[in-house]
């Protein structure tokens, strides 16, 4: 369709009297000459030559289509800056145009400017519903034009200038979100989360040394003739057994409900919290798993490399544990104190005196939840180094696991 009035516009542009204001114009609001990709998407040859002419003295890129499946073809291939289309076309009308481009992910957010001798309030409506940001009635003043072009190509601007703000953002939280993973994956290794998770509702500081007493089951393992041991191979090599032994000794605590809490050179310090299960059957039965089951296998598989047996033995005990982080802001690990836990490790001391696999206290064995389930001896009233009463202490033959 040719616009109404277009011998004024030519006349206009011949005399150049639209040129410097429209430049002062454009530098004011934007303050910055720019340049930019424009799509005309138009049928009529002496309109887009009109429209082409305007915008290119201006400094924009102007690329232009006479049809629905060119202008859909072109703004795919290489979204533009902002589309300027007209209605009244053949075939495709810029409606369905319009709407078309609304489906392509990488044109979505590409500003339309619909360009129309259409003036009607019905086709301005539909022309917004069909994805148009702005309209424009022919003949238009070239001002009018050049102010609106201006706009929405700095703001299409700083959109995207948003966007990559946003995934350089976004690239940036995910990469440190990693980091972070990585870090807390780390700290777990040395706090494991069960242990973080029985100081829930404590809030603790490191210097004040605030920490969770709860009621949890102690066990204390120990290698027998381990100093022995670790003088007859290298100081890799112990480090090597140490990581292979824990392997396979750490599992079995887990399996119970339990948590190391700390490695003493080849001892092992893990704790059951008794606060949903009162009863102490966990750090009874990952006693006997460590001596009937997990230990004998682990053996087997050092002799089949020529490797001789190890002993270990177990102690455990049960009372009011403090739980906490202490160290300083420097160094911190995380620590178990109280009686309970020095008399599970006294226990697991008398298991060489009395030749005993593991050895617990009254307190233990009185809160397992059926002592039929368990065989054990009495060792009687035991005095205990540090201890002003004697303590009555158990070995555990045998059991259930």
């Amino acid at each position: 369709m040719v616009w109404p009035n277009l011998g004024l516009l030519r006349g206009r542009h011949k005399h150049g009297l639209y040129r410097n204001r429209c430049s002062h114009y454009i530098w004011r609001v934007m303050s910055e000459a720019y340049k930019a990709d424009i799509l005309i998407v138009d049928d009529v040859v002496a309109n887009f030559r009109v429209l082409e002419g305007l915008l290119s003295g201006e400094g924009y890129k102007c690329r232009v289509a006479r049809n629905g499946v060119t202008a859909i073809r072109a703004a795919e291939s290489k979204p533009p800056d902002l589309i300027m289309l007209d209605i009244t076309m053949p075939e495709m009308d810029g409606y369905g145009i319009c709407r078309r481009l609304q489906e392509i992910d990488s044109v979505r957010q590409v500003p339309i400017i619909v360009v129309s001798a259409l003036d009607n309030t019905t086709d301005k409506v539909k022309a917004f519903k069909a994805g148009g940001v702005d309209y424009v009635t022919k003949p238009f003043q070239a001002e009018e034009v050049l102010a609106r072009v201006g706009t929405h190509v700095e703001m299409t601007r700083l959109q995207r200038r948003l966007a990559d703000s946003n995934a350089a953002l976004e690239a940036r939280v995910e990469e440190r979100t990693r980091e972070m993973t990585e870090q807390i994956e780390l700290f777990q290794k040395f706090v494991p989360d069960t242990f973080m998770k029985a100081m829930e509702g404590t809030e603790f500081d490191v210097v004040e040394g605030v920490a969770r007493e709860e009621r949890f089951t102690v066990l204390c393992c120990d290698i027998r003739r381990f100093t022995n041991f670790s003088e007859s191979i290298t100081c890799t090599q112990v480090y090597r057994f140490l990581n292979s032994y824990f392997a396979v000794m750490e599992p079995g605590v887990r399996e119970y409900g339990g948590f190391i809490y700390q490695y003493v050179g080849d001892e092992i310090m893990a704790l059951f919290n008794l606060v949903e299960d009162t009863y102490t059957d966990s750090g009874v039965r990952a006693a006997l798993a460590f001596q009937k089951r997990i230990l004998p296998d682990y053996n087997e598989g050092r002799a089949r490399a020529g490797y001789e047996p190890i002993e270990v033995g177990v102690g455990v005990n049960t009372g009011p544990v403090a739980i906490g982080i202490a160290g300083t802001p420097h160094r911190m690990d995380a620590c178990a104190f109280g009686g309970a836990v020095n008399l599970a490790a006294r226990c697991q001391s008398l298991t060489k005196e009395f030749k005993a696999p593991i050895i617990i206290t009254e307190e233990t064995y009185s809160n397992v939840r059926d002592q039929s389930k368990y065989e054990v001896k009495s060792l009687g009233d035991i005095e205990i180094r540090g201890m002003e009463e004697t303590v009555p202490l158990y070995e555990v033959l045998d059991g259930e696991i």
